[in-house]
């Protein structure tokens, strides 16, 4: 059974316990330039406001990070879950079309002509490379087959992780319209730290 975005975001929230549970970090870029971002898009309170809601350390982050920063996984969650609730009024949904602006803005005019160069099929081949780069914990194995991809992760909590799913989905649909191939995403629960992808275009 797929699961839409509708049915990710409508999913309960994790406590912080588990979520703080979680094992194993990421790079910072996977926040990138998250607070500038934020100034950038709803003014200049808007890193206060959302800093806010963080608990220490994470009320501390730098506004930009890369990939020379480690972070444990549960930061990019609740930091994602903060700015939703902070500035998008509760509604992971919202988070979509900010995350083409922001990904395109962060790609710069070469690298978004060298992934419409390359095409969604190539630039997904490259995906376990990617993410063996960001995730300490956990694998992608990616299929490609003619304008659809599956890509399946296993080997950590954090795939079972709704906003982390869901981000799954608007990561393949962001690469996919700055690729010029517009297309979908849905998800599919495929066990014990595991979770599935496929994407057409």
């Amino acid at each position: 059974m797929f699961l839409t975005d509708e049915e990710l975001a409508a999913q309960p929230r994790w406590d912080r316990a588990r979520l703080l549970a979680l094992p194993g970090r990421c790079r910072g870029d996977l926040l990138g330039p998250w607070g500038q971002n934020l100034e950038r898009r709803f003014g200049a309170d808007a890193l206060t406001r959302v800093r806010r809601r963080l608990a220490p350390p994470l009320d501390r982050l730098e506004p930009l990070l890369t990939s020379r920063d480690w972070l444990p996984v549960h930061a990019q969650l609740v930091v994602t879950e903060a700015i939703v609730d902070e500035l998008l009024g509760g509604d992971l949904r919202a988070l979509y079309p900010l995350l083409v602006e922001d990904t395109g803005i962060s790609l710069g005019r070469v690298q978004l002509a060298l992934v419409r160069s390359l095409g969604p099929a190539r630039v997904l081949r490259l995906a376990p490379r990617t993410h063996r780069k960001v995730y300490e914990r956990g694998n992608l194995e990616v299929e490609v087959q003619p304008r659809r991809a599956r890509l399946v992760f296993r080997g950590s909590p954090l795939f079972a992780h709704p906003t982390w799913r869901l981000l799954q989905l608007y990561a393949q649909r962001t690469m996919l319209e700055l690729a010029g191939s517009p297309g979908d995403a849905v998800g599919e629960d495929i066990g014990a730290d595991a979770f599935a992808v496929a994407a057409t275009w």
